[in-house]
């Protein structure tokens, strides 16, 4: 193996193969982001119950004290 042929450490085994990498990691982020929204929105929309707001607010009221 002469000098040109030998690989650097740092560098990738294919040209572009760092960007294929951000681009599948985009993809996957876009895939999640969907189905994560697809299964919490209606659940984020829900009203809080009033059981736990009073829970809240009673350990707000104990913190100040």
């Amino acid at each position: 193996m002469g000098k040109t042929e030998k690989k650097r450490a740092n560098t990738p085994a294919k040209p572009g193969i760092e960007q294929e990498g951000e681009e599948v990691d985009q993809a996957f982020d876009v895939w999640l982001r969907r189905g994560l929204h697809q299964l919490y929105d209606t659940v984020a929309r829900e009203p809080i119950p009033e059981d736990l707001l009073r829970l809240i607010e009673e350990d707000r009221a104990s913190e100040k004290k």
